[in-house]
């Protein structure tokens, strides 16, 4: 898998090219922040019950160990437009390798102090402006998966909420995660009322069918569908 990207919000136009079968009703206003802040909590939770000898394990990001993509989600967490860019700039004019810096810098800090303040940045706001709001809890969900998926945990994420990612990420995947495949298939999540695209079907979990457009492509194997094999 390529860590390109890692920050599903930080590349590209986010232009329309695929057709989507229904909108999704979005939680608007401070619910959707709260929404965020919430995962954020979740996931510093599930992170703070880890064994110390977990949080150097490998992540699913090439390269990055647990505490890597803890630092990421941290860096995040507590950016402002005005800080990312300042980190951008000091760490590479490339955004994929500077946010890498930055992460693995952040993630020398011990872990209990990453779990603290994740939930103290939980109620952060940043995304790159003109980016939708969702990618910042796609960023939870799909890093937090990253994370946790490899020690055998997973975040408990509500469908309705997931849900919320899947648009957006049909919009901005093969720009922001060098995704071809899922452009050719329609995906039709299992538990939700929510499909997208054209071709031959791909059925999942809404959670999965998130990773899946943020080029996870570990979750393929809980998939069904004529659609699978061209994944």
């Amino acid at each position: 898998m390529r860590r390109v990207n890692l920050s599903t919000g930080l590349s590209g136009s986010f232009s329309t090219h695929c057709a989507v079968v229904r909108m999704v009703t979005t939680t608007s206003g401070s619910d959707f922040w709260d929404l965020v802040r919430q995962y954020r909590h979740q996931l510093a939770d599930r992170l703070d019950a880890l064994p110390s000898g977990d949080w150097d394990k490998p992540s699913r990001c090439n390269g990055w160990r647990v505490r890597d993509v803890a630092g990421h989600l941290v860096h995040l967490a507590e950016g402002s437009q005005a800080s990312i860019a300042r980190d951008l700039l000091r760490n590479g004019v490339l955004p994929d390798k500077a946010l890498s810096a930055v992460a693995i810098k952040t993630a020398k800090a011990p872990g209990p102090e990453l779990v603290q303040r994740l939930r103290a940045a939980s109620g952060g706001r940043f995304h790159v402006p003109g980016s939708p709001r969702a990618v910042v809890l796609g960023e939870v969900i799909v890093h937090g998966a990253d994370a946790l998926e490899p020690l055998g945990q997973s975040l408990k994420v509500k469908p309705a909420d997931a849900e919320q990612v899947l648009d957006t990420y049909r919009r901005v995947g093969r720009l922001a995660f060098h995704t071809q495949s899922t452009s050719k298939v329609r995906l039709v999540a299992t538990d939700a009322d929510w499909s997208g695209g054209t071709g031959p079907e791909v059925r999942g979990t809404t959670v999965d069918l998130v990773q899946l457009l943020a080029n996870r492509k570990q979750v393929v194997s809980r998939l069904e569908g004529p659609g699978v094999s061209s994944l």
